[in-house]
């Protein structure tokens, strides 16, 4: 009753002094609460549900390494929406020894073969990968390369990952070593903000 008849000015002064009292009220209750015991009693841990959903399901691609980022358990095919040069994932030519620089969704639209543990070391086209494993869903698209984050760890760090892996330095191309530490960082920026 008393709004109806009251001003607007006067009003704003009371809804002012009401939130203001309002907002105190909530500060001295968040102090005075003891916040780890409340999640404590959370039957759910909720840093446990933020790290499955910032980090999905923990499996990676067979081919980079790359996390599923589908989020949670409850997905049928696991997926990466940023490959890396598979060398990162420990991929190296049988032939050469050398790091593999190519990205999954280039290799899966090529005619190129791969083997590993799971084809009993036997060559096997990428483009049936899904015959080997069918829970990843990659998508066959030349047109994707690496962000330029993973083209620069690549090629900063490639004698290392070589020797880490038992294998020989890949063949970087010269414009990966042409990328900037600053441009990476701006490549890993746009990735998180298409996520």
């Amino acid at each position: 009753m008393v709004l109806n008849n009251a001003k607007q000015e006067q009003f704003a002064n009371w809804l002012t002094q009401s939130v203001e009292e309002m907002e105190e009220s909530l500060k001295t209750k968040l102090r005075t609460d003891n916040i780890q015991n409340k999640l404590r009693q959370l039957k759910i841990k909720p840093e446990d549900e933020l790290f499955k959903r910032v980090f999905g399901c923990g499996e990676q691609c067979p081919f980079c390494k790359a996390p599923c980022e589908a989020g949670g358990e409850a997905h049928t095919k696991h997926c990466a929406s940023i490959h890396r040069p598979q060398g990162l994932g420990f991929y190296r030519n049988k032939n050469s020894e050398k790091l593999v620089i190519n990205i999954c969704s280039t290799s899966v639209n090529s005619d190129r073969e791969f083997s590993c543990l799971e084809t009993q070391e036997k060559y096997h086209p990428y483009k049936k990968y899904r015959e080997i494993f069918p829970d990843w869903e990659i998508p066959a698209d030349p047109s994707i390369e690496a962000a330029d984050y993973w083209k620069y760890v690549m090629a900063e760090f490639n004698d290392q990952f070589a020797e880490k892996y038992n294998a020989k330095p890949a063949d970087i191309p010269a414009v990966w070593k042409k990328i900037t530490e600053q441009q990476a960082e701006n490549s890993l920026s746009e990735c998180f903000a298409k996520k």
